[in-house]
């Protein structure tokens, strides 16, 4: 009887510790699948967050000291229209649909009093005359832009700063659209400029052209001279001519001026008397290079021959130097 006992006594020991095995088997498969599950989880939200940071770094971003003169005009427009809405907002949003018009306009004509000197850009994106306008100072990154409604200063800030800004905003890729839409030194209409050639003997040659202007585009880096008045142009290289209003008289040092754009730039050209316009004439252009107010002097095709600046030592610092929109 005890040997009886003694064998149901093993069984049921036995019997017992398997079924703990079991049920601890169990319970660390439950476990093992348990933790499997939060870290497939932990690793789908952890590739989720990855993602989800890539996309953010993924924004086009704007470089101020790699931006071309039709994104640098975007750019200006697209910070002023956020910054200070009103008549830039309007030039922004029409533009969107069509183009935007960059005019160069002479701070008389504006009537702005700013200290800055050179063009001020008058920004549209209807084609007509606009209040929104800006004037620049400066190289590259660091260079100032003003901008204005008509004649009120709005404030100055770095070419530097507005690209911060726009990058910030993520606005790189609107002002890449609207650069691709941009059209320079266009004339707008009701741009009193467009009107400033008079048909007087006493102020013939527009006010954009006049000045003293210097190149060193002369090969040795010479510097030479370009003197333009209301009625008259003088060049160092050995051009002078007095511009009548009409084409009249006979002497060889008067000649006559006329308007032609060749390869979108809108160019004068002065024609001494007796001559055929593209023989022997000069074509100046008033343009804009590096932020600066400029004279592009050109032959009968467009192929640039010289650039004029407002100072000697911009001349010397260009000099030589080939310019992605013009033609040589």
């Amino acid at each position: 009887m005890k040997h009886k006992l003694t064998v149901l006594v093993a069984i049921s020991a036995a019997l017992t510790l398997a079924g703990c095995s079991q049920t601890t088997q169990s319970n660390t498969q439950s476990s093992q699948s348990k933790t499997s599950k939060v870290a497939k989880n932990s690793s789908d939200n952890s590739s989720t967050s990855t993602a989800s940071s890539k996309n953010k770094d993924t924004y086009t971003k704007l470089s101020a000291s790699k931006m071309d003169y039709k994104t640098t005009a975007s750019a200006i427009a697209v910070y002023a229209a956020q910054k200070y809405g009103d008549t830039w907002e309007i030039a922004v949003n029409a533009a969107k649909q069509g183009n935007l018009d960059v005019a160069f306009r002479s701070k008389d004509a504006t009537g702005i009093t700013s200290d800055n000197s050179g063009y001020v850009y008058e920004v549209s994106g209807t084609g007509k005359s606009s209040n929104a306008r800006y004037m620049l100072a400066g190289d590259g990154a660091n260079k100032q832009v003003t901008i204005f409604v008509k004649q009120r200063n709005l404030g100055t800030t770095s070419l530097k700063d507005i690209v911060a800004y726009l990058n910030q905003k993520n606005d790189a890729d609107l002002v890449k659209q609207l650069a691709e839409k941009t059209q320079l030194n266009v004339k707008l209409e009701g741009d009193e400029d467009a009107q400033k050639t008079t048909t007087t003997s006493a102020s013939v040659i527009p006010s954009s052209l006049q000045g003293t202007w210097y190149t060193a585009d002369t090969g040795n880096g010479n510097i030479d001279t370009l003197t333009v008045t209301d009625n008259k142009i003088n060049d160092e290289a050995g051009f002078s001519m007095n511009v009548k209003a009409k084409n009249s008289g006979s002497s060889t040092s008067d000649g006559y001026m006329k308007q032609t754009t060749i390869n979108g730039i809108s160019f004068y050209s002065f024609t001494n008397m007796g001559q055929t316009p593209g023989q022997g004439s000069t074509y100046l252009a008033p343009h804009t290079e590096d932020g600066q107010s400029v004279i592009v002097s050109a032959n009968s095709n467009g192929r640039t021959n010289a650039v004029y600046w407002k100072s000697e030592a911009l001349a010397k610092k260009n000099s030589n130097k080939q310019f992605s929109d013009l033609k040589y």
